[in-house]
């Protein structure tokens, strides 16, 4: 399964990645700490309801989605 650490070390790896990284640091910067952790909430929803490739991903409960967009 894919996790944010997993995520992370890929990112440190590459540098393309690296560069992308910075770049969204510094766009998230800009933004609250409410929104940033929504943010970075989305991501992990996101990542954590993928499955191995190949697979086919579960759709995201209603509910679970609504919770996570902004009014």
């Amino acid at each position: 399964m894919l996790t944010f650490a997993s995520l992370l070390r890929e990112v440190e790896a590459n540098a393309p990645a690296r560069e992308a990284m910075s770049l969204l640091d510094t766009a998230l910067a800009r933004r609250t700490s409410d929104e940033q952790g929504a943010f970075w909430r989305a991501i992990d929803i996101y990542y954590v309801s993928r499955k191995a490739p190949g697979a086919e991903a579960q759709p995201e409960p209603p509910a679970l989605v609504a919770a996570t967009q902004a009014p």
